[in-house]
């Protein structure tokens, strides 16, 4: 009896990993060359920002690559600037080529100054409440205020186009930065809302009247 020979079994295939190419557009150069009245410290903060999230997004973790990194991005007027400055450390360091670099681009700030730009910003006539919030909010990074939520809040109620978020607020005590947003995103739904209405209402009537119009 011949016996059977079992059919050959086929190759098992090693499992491949195919690593996905992401490609990172470099960023712009950092110019400290400002014109008069524009914040050379919220510039700089925004940039090292904007970096940190550049080298995440790329994947690099090691202190030496990342601050050669940051000199290379920022250009070479940041590079001249950093020669000029003492005790940067060694070429591992990063988190003190960043600390340097901010206490440069970050003077001695005229809080009085500053105080009465933060007070002369108001809520533009087509800008949602939401956005006026993110405006002051950005604008108050830089500011030392004791409070930065009562702030907001101040110029809010001080600054924003809501009359009806006015009259809560000095009336209510209790009616805090939370409870104005979410009492300005209803209004301005109900507002845009009611304006849709309108806005179908009207066009219907001018068609009706169109249709009922005698012909001659």
């Amino acid at each position: 009896m011949v016996e059977e020979q079992a059919e050959p079994q086929p190759l098992q295939q090693p499992a491949v990993q195919i690593m996905q190419s992401v490609t990172i557009t470099p960023m712009p150069e950092f110019c400290p060359d400002a014109k008069i009245g524009t914040s050379l410290s919220t510039r700089w903060n925004n940039w090292q920002s904007d970096f940190e999230m550049y080298i995440t997004a790329s994947g690099i973790t090691d202190p030496k690559r990342k601050r050669a990194l940051l000199l290379y991005q920022a250009g070479p007027r940041v590079r001249e600037i950093f020669k000029q400055i003492p005790e940067t450390g060694t070429d591992t360091d990063y988190d003190i080529a960043k600390q340097k670099l901010k206490a440069y681009f970050d003077p001695q700030k005229n809080r009085r100054y500053e105080v009465y730009r933060f007070r002369q910003t108001t809520q533009e006539h087509n800008e949602t409440l939401d956005q006026f919030h993110t405006k002051l909010r950005t604008i108050s990074e830089t500011w030392e205020f004791a409070d930065v939520e009562f702030e907001i809040e101040e110029q809010i109620i001080i600054g924003g186009n809501s009359s009806k978020i006015r009259k809560r607020a000095l009336r209510d005590p209790t009616f805090d930065l939370k409870s104005m947003l979410l009492e300005g995103r209803r209004d301005e739904q109900s507002k845009y809302q009611a304006e849709q209405i309108e806005s179908k209402e009207q066009t219907d009537g001018e068609a009706n009247k169109l249709e009922q119009k005698p012909n001659n």
